[in-house]
């Protein structure tokens, strides 16, 4: 946990990982004393269809999980859904449910909504609308990247969901199976709330004041028809929406703290209906704000 200069607590979490209870390497013990060690204030355990129970680790708030991977084949699609903080293991739902069904059953018994990686999932434009109800989708994914796997950025396809008016909270995760450097305490979020207790987290979440992060801390507001983004020293500050061109994208320096962004506007065809910004430091490791939708 930090206290940002307007005195406000962001909260350290990982949403997505595994352990020898399905398909990960290290047991439960073992991960939540991993993370904890490395400053984590929540996370959640998700083993696949086998569902964890809200619980403590020397302080460290321990959330309720489990995914449900619904697994069709690439043409069918390959839907990996968390269930997070829910009050008990949702009913009625199988491998043979559809992605609507596993939502809205998470949903019913209290808990939040975490989509899985669609990027390494080869998701499509049609298979992503089956999950517009999600509270949230990972913009990364580190097992996903190498050694061990490959497209763990799904910024392209959530940028394409945005330009078509599907927003969601975005967040960062490990999905950790292997527990190496790659796929380790690597991918969180920072939450801010006034405690970390299961409900201020959850509704924290659901509400976007969160932002996903691997190291860089930040800032950001869409205010009077600008995005200003501040934060810890980095080399690169990124600015995405979604006109094919704009005359300013980026800043790119050293110990960049500070960035601005104008929505870019010609005509109907060429301009901005969201913003977004991300971050990237001397060691490679990058922040993502959420989305703001531009209001002219």
């Amino acid at each position: 946990m930090y206290i940002d200069s307007n005195g406000k607590k962001w909260f350290k979490g990982n949403l997505h990982t595994h352990t020898t209870v399905s398909d990960g390497i290290l047991s439960p013990q073992e991960v939540c004393k991993l993370y904890k060690d490395n400053g984590y204030d929540f996370i959640a355990l998700t083993d696949h269809w086998k569902y964890g129970e809200q619980t403590e680790f020397d302080g460290m708030l321990v959330l309720s999980g489990c995914e449900y991977n619904l697994n069709n084949g690439v043409k069918k699609g390959f839907h990996h859904i968390l269930g997070v903080g829910t009050e008990h293991f949702p009913d009625n739902i199988s491998e043979a449910s559809s992605p609507e069904e596993v939502i809205e059953a998470i949903h019913a018994c209290g808990g939040l909504v975490v989509y899985g990686h669609p990027a390494w999932s080869l998701n499509t434009f049609d298979q992503l609308l089956q999950v517009k109800d999600a509270d949230t989708v990972e913009i990364f994914n580190s097992v996903s990247d190498v050694p061990r796997n490959c497209r763990p950025d799904s910024s392209l396809l959530l940028d394409i969901m945005a330009a078509n008016d599907v927003f969601w909270t975005i967040v960062a995760t490990d999905d950790a199976h292997f527990y190496e450097k790659a796929d380790t305490c690597r991918s969180f979020i920072y939450v801010q709330a006034e405690e970390c207790t299961r409900g201020a987290i959850l509704e924290a979440i659901k509400k976007g004041n969160c932002y996903a992060s691997q190291g860089p801390t930040l800032s950001a507001k869409f205010e009077d028809n600008k995005l200003t983004v501040d934060c810890s020293p980095v080399e690169q500050i990124v600015y995405f929406g979604d006109s094919p061109w704009s005359n300013h994208r980026s800043d790119v320096g050293e110990n960049l703290t500070h960035g601005e962004y104008v929505p870019h506007y010609r005509n109907e065809a060429f301009k901005d209906t969201f913003v977004r910004a991300e971050i990237q430091d001397k060691n490679g490791r990058r922040a993502w704000t959420q989305y703001f939708k531009v209001n002219r």
